[in-house]
């Protein structure tokens, strides 16, 4: 697991995932090689975070779900995770 604890004020980003998920492997070397702190929750362990991730995409679990803030992103799309993390750009 992925926890890079930051007790800032910015709100930190969450990936809902599970350890099997070949898009949750690819979302996190992306996130890894951009430097970008996370903290992974495996929804396989954790049914609240399972139910939460699913109200995401109306009650269906997909998965990697992120979120920051009020920002969400189902699924790894690096367009996304750009735009909510403010990347600028991928």
């Amino acid at each position: 697991m992925h926890d890079t604890r930051d007790e800032s004020a910015a709100p930190q980003l969450i990936m809902y995932c599970t350890q099997w998920c070949p898009d949750c492997r690819r979302a996190r070397e992306w996130l890894d090689r951009h430097g970008i702190a996370y903290r992974e929750v495996d929804v396989s362990r954790d049914a609240e975070a399972r139910e939460r991730a699913a109200n995401h995409n109306e009650g269906r679990l997909h998965t990697p779900t992120f979120e920051l803030g009020d920002g969400v992103c189902v699924d790894f799309r690096p367009d996304r995770l750009s735009e909510i993390l403010r990347l600028g750009g991928e």
